[in-house]
């Protein structure tokens, strides 16, 4: 199906939303390998420079995959994983897909804290750890954790050997955790985290925020993550 020029619709929007149509009707399986970009030109009644535009923002919200020397491909669906409420798998389903998730540390450090974190947390100095979740060794996920904590960092790498960091960051803070609030935002990629997750900087990803409480219902932790939702579905359950 041609584009319409008589439209006010850039053609390269045209484009790419004829090919989500395409994709969202199954025409190509994940995996598969989409047509060359004269072949969807001719199809189309554009120049290739327009299918490439079109292809290049579909590869921006993750539905297609380049590989180089060997074209684009139709992204896998993203893994989707069941949480309850203390952002721990939810189920046989959830903990299967989990086998593969890992979340190496990558720094910590005792630090200042500034913004949101200095707001929630009512503290001027605390730990900060930051980590990049994989699943299938495939980045997934960014996360920065700001602590209510006076250990050092070489206290607080001591307490992160463990399967769920979570869990750690009670050892660290001597006490019980339950989540206080969540927030989601859809936002362009950061440079920093862009470079991390693999993706290109003002791609759209999800940013979660939120607060962990004690018993009495005293800020202890906040964290702000950054989501592949291309890779990743996280379904939070009560």
């Amino acid at each position: 199906m041609p584009v319409d020029r008589s439209l006010p619709i850039p053609l390269h929007v045209q484009v790419e939303e004829l090919l989500l149509s395409d994709l969202d009707a199954g025409t190509w399986q994940p995996g598969e390998r989409l047509p060359a970009e004269p072949v969807l030109a001719a199809r189309f009644g554009v120049n290739r420079l327009t299918v490439r535009e079109a292809i290049a923002s579909l590869r921006r919200t993750g539905r297609v995959v380049a590989r180089q020397g060997s074209g684009t491909f139709v992204a896998t669906p993203p893994l989707r994983i069941d949480l309850d409420a203390a952002g721990r798998p939810a189920g046989d389903a959830a903990r299967t897909a989990m086998a593969t998730f890992r979340e190496p540390v990558l720094d910590v450090r005792r630090t200042r804290l500034t913004g949101e974190a200095r707001t929630e947390l009512g503290v001027d100095e605390g730990l900060e750890i930051e980590t990049l979740a994989l699943l299938s060794d495939a980045p997934v996920m960014h996360t920065v954790y700001s602590i209510a904590s006076a250990a050092t960092a070489d206290e607080a790498r001591a307490q992160l050997d463990g399967p769920w960091l979570p869990d750690r960051f009670e050892a660290l803070v001597g006490t019980s955790l339950r989540s206080a609030w969540r927030a989601f935002d859809a936002v362009p990629a950061r440079r920093h985290e862009a470079a991390l997750l693999d993706v290109e900087p003002g791609s759209p990803i999800l940013r979660r925020s939120g607060v962990n409480v004690d018993a009495d219902g005293v800020a202890r932790t906040f964290h702000v993550r950054a989501y592949r939702s291309d890779r990743l579905r996280i379904v939070l359950r009560d």
